[in-house]
């Protein structure tokens, strides 16, 4: 019996030896190295930079990382917002971080309070004395995941939650300075995780094909083979066939559909096989070719004159009128092709160029939102364009703001397949503030990195605020993101007194 407890000490001690060991070693990191990143086989090496080998220890069995989140998260002062670190924090569920939350041993309780006498301690009391201090020397050692952990004892400000593609965000109100030359500084960080892979979004590209997408000028050479070089329809191929590069890499769009319009509208046919398929992955290519068969598709889309046919050839040749342009005709035909899907998540792209010239069809307030809703992010494109435009029978602006979208204006089309990407893409759009429940500040430009900024990232904010009159008050910081299934934001809310102070929750 002994025996088998000086063996199980004798494991308990090797055990510890390691973690110390492991602790020590970890302890010799930068700052700005998580303490969970390591490598393939390797838990406490590290590259400088990103690797391949690189893996995320913090729970579970360690992750695979991508490039831009190791350099912008792991490899960065602000890996303590990480959504993977602080779980792995909370929930320490790893091996090598064990002793943070190690129970005392069987039997032993915590000894009766008694006179501070000179007298052996009892060995249990003992060993839970030391796991005790064990624990502060080893928070001390990890930097900041003892500091989250300490700090976090505390009601802290911070408010996690999800976009509607799945993507984390969070946002925390840090601290306000003391008042000094009638101001005061406000500082608080958010972060917004890596894009979830769950292909659960069907993602559809909607053309403008009118007569004046063949005129002035555009970029993206000669897409479609008309003999016309650099029109606003050859950037609108571009544009879309980029977006379809990054929602295959990004993983979340599970199909993809392609509209077109001008006095009418048309889906493209999407395969070879019999029947309309207006729905297909976006990786799809049917004749392995390179080229998926939803942007050989977007390659055949035709315009022409006024009175003059305009659709697609691939792979059944479908056209309309071009005598207007009609936003409503293009609405409805996306939806049309979304009343097929059954993901949860629904964007629409729709591009319009020129000077939103929408005289044909119905009013846009009759056809939107769509028996199956969806988020339509709006794009008036060229040097004419705004979303500020009310054409007769609305505008792209009222088409974003019924589906919970956004307009973006687009003067240089030579931008637009970078503006297109971000659609997919989880960011950090902008930031607000809010003081004693008055009007919103946007403080976006106070965002460390500049907004907006792609994940994964975390941006630390630092805005002076006039000084605050006497007595208690409350700010709100609201952080709006976007990912592959629409917009959503975050609140963090503090009490503050005018003195100023640490943040939190006033819980």
């Amino acid at each position: 019996m002994f025996g088998r407890r000086n063996r199980k000490a004798e494991a308990e001690a090797a055990r510890e030896e390691e973690r110390r060991a492991l602790f020590a070693e970890l302890a010799q990191r930068p700052e700005t190295v998580c303490p969970f990143l390591g490598m393939a086989g390797a838990r406490t090496k590290y590259e400088d930079g990103a690797a391949d080998g690189h893996r995320c220890y913090a729970f579970g069995d360690p992750a695979e990382l991508s490039s831009e989140q190791q350099t912008k998260v792991c490899l960065q002062r602000g890996y303590g917002n990480c959504p993977r670190y602080l779980r792995g924090v909370l929930v320490i569920p790893t091996e090598e971080l064990e002793a943070l939350r190690r129970p005392l041993p069987p039997g032993a309780r915590p000894a009766p309070a008694a006179p501070p006498v000179a007298k052996p301690a009892r060995p249990g009391r003992a060993r839970a004395l030391l796991s005790v201090l064990g624990v502060l020397v080893l928070l001390g050692a990890i930097g900041g995941a003892g500091y989250w952990y300490l700090r976090n004892q505390v009601a802290s400000s911070a408010q996690t939650g999800t976009l509607p593609g799945g993507t984390g965000i969070g946002a925390e109100l840090l601290s306000l300075s003391e008042p000094a030359d009638g101001g005061q500084t406000l500082r608080a960080t958010a972060f917004i995780g890596d894009t979830q892979a769950v292909p659960n979004t069907t993602l559809i590209y909607v053309f403008d094909l009118s007569a004046t997408t063949l005129q002035g000028d555009g970029c993206g050479n000669d897409q479609n083979q008309d003999g016309r070089e650099d029109t606003p329809l050859d950037c609108e191929i571009a544009a879309a066939t980029a977006l379809n590069t990054q929602a295959i890499a990004n993983g979340t769009v599970g199909e993809v559909g392609l509209v077109g319009f001008a006095a009418g509208a048309v889906n493209a046919d999407l395969s070879e096989e019999a029947g309309e398929q207006l729905l297909i992955g976006p990786a799809v290519d049917d004749d392995a070719d390179g080229t998926p068969n939803v942007v050989e598709a977007m390659q055949s889309a035709f315009s022409g004159g006024r009175g003059r046919p305009v659709g697609f050839r691939l792979h059944t040749e479908v056209s309309t009128e071009t005598t207007v342009t009609a936003f409503s005709a293009g609405i409805t035909a996306a939806c049309d092709a979304l009343a097929q899907t059954e993901n949860p998540n629904r964007v629409v792209v729709f591009l319009s160029d020129g000077a939103q010239d929408n005289r044909g069809g119905e009013h846009v307030s009759t056809v939107l939102p769509c028996a199956t809703p969806a988020v339509f992010q709006t794009f008036p494109t060229g040097a004419e364009a705004s979303c500020e435009q009310s054409p007769p029978m609305g505008g792209l602006a009222e088409v974003a703001d019924r589906t919970d979208g956004s307009c973006t204006t687009v003067n240089d089309l030579s931008q637009l397949p970078e503006i297109l990407e971000a659609v997919v893409e989880p960011q950090i759009v902008r930031t607000q503030l809010t003081i004693d429940d008055g009007a919103p500040i946007d403080i976006s430009q106070a965002a460390t990195p500049s907004l907006p900024e792609p994940g994964p990232t975390t941006i630390e904010i630092s805005y002076p605020i006039p000084a605050l009159s006497e007595g208690d008050h409350r700010l709100c910081l609201t952080v709006f993101a976007s990912d592959a299934g629409g917009r959503g934001s975050i609140e963090s809310c503090s009490p503050v007194s005018s003195a100023g102070g640490r943040l939190t929750s006033g819980n």
